[in-house]
């Protein structure tokens, strides 16, 4: 698998350091590192998770601001106030479930208790919440507008690779009982189950024919599953167990494999572990059937 060495989310992030420090130099008062610190690190994967970091960061922004302006007019140690209000900002965020605001919030805090000796820290604060919220607002306009993530092509990209392993670790489990790629494909599968569930925060902007490619995909990750959940089933059976004859040739034909037996079992001669291996087996072959025909979903 070829990676690329420059990504476009990299891009990206240089492109949002470059506006960002422009805007800056433009609007007077502006403090550099939290403009471009906030845009940098509002910068995400898909255009719903980068609307979403960018709401974080603004409310990340309200509590930082307003703890580090209570705690400018506390009459105590600076070292200490900030200590104090970063706890206050952590706190805060957990009690609201919202963990993406808590890094932004401690940054605001100390930028604004460390101050300034030209303004009051009403001014500072108000002025270090602006030069954040136009960091958040650049890198999220970013985001959406200059090659917006193509979720879907992830889907289809991380579906295909799911497919790809598949194809090799099943007979390599059934037939040569070796359960080395078992990890291997749990982690594909994960990645193709991370990327629906990314899609399916995007389904409020997505044309309808995204809508029916979507629940095509989410079928196939169903099927997906099961093939994950049979083959480890599978890998724990003792390696004596015989197969059937139908399951034999259906191995054969979706592998492309020769499998030479000089006999095969029946459901009359099986044992109970044969049958409920054969039975699982069974499953998976016909799970495999459905995700191994699936094609790119098809254009009208």
């Amino acid at each position: 698998m070829n990676k690329k060495i420059i990504g476009m989310r990299t891009i990206k992030t240089s492109l949002v350091v470059i506006i960002a420090y422009y805007v800056s130099s433009i609007i007077p008062n502006s403090l550099e590192f939290s403009l471009i610190y906030a845009a940098i690190i509002a910068i995400d994967t898909s255009v719903t998770s980068s609307v979403k970091v960018g709401l974080y960061r603004v409310l990340g922004t309200i509590i930082g601001s307003v703890i580090g302006l209570v705690f400018s007019y506390l009459p105590i140690y600076k070292g200490i106030a900030m200590s104090l209000g970063v706890i206050v900002v952590i706190l805060i965020t957990n009690y609201l479930d919202t963990k993406k605001a808590t890094g932004i919030g401690i940054v605001l805090v100390i930028i604004i208790l460390l101050g300034s000796e030209e303004y009051t820290p009403l001014l500072y604060s108000i002025q270090r919440t602006i030069d954040t919220l136009l960091g958040v607002l650049i890198a999220t306009v970013v985001n959406i507008v200059i090659f917006p993530p193509d979720q879907m092509m992830n889907v289809r990209n991380s579906f295909e690779d799911f497919k790809a392993i598949a194809k090799d670790v099943i007979p390599s489990v059934i037939l040569f009982k070796s359960n080395e790629g078992i990890d291997v494909m749990n982690k594909t599968l994960g990645v193709f189950s991370s990327q629906m569930d990314t899609l399916e925060g995007e389904m409020s902007i997505l044309r309808k024919s995204e809508n029916e490619e979507y629940l095509y995909y989410k079928k196939l990750l169903e099927e997906s599953e099961k093939i994950n959940i049979y083959l480890e089933t599978l890998s724990l059976t003792d390696e004596s167990v015989e197969i059937t004859k139908d399951n034999s040739s259906k191995l054969s034909k979706y592998f492309k494999m020769d499998i030479y037996k000089e006999k095969y079992i029946s459901i009359e001669t099986s044992t109970r572990e044969e049958l409920i291996y054969n039975y699982t087996l069974s499953k998976l072959l016909n799970s495999y059937e459905k995700v191994n025909a699936a094609a790119r979903f098809p254009k009208e």
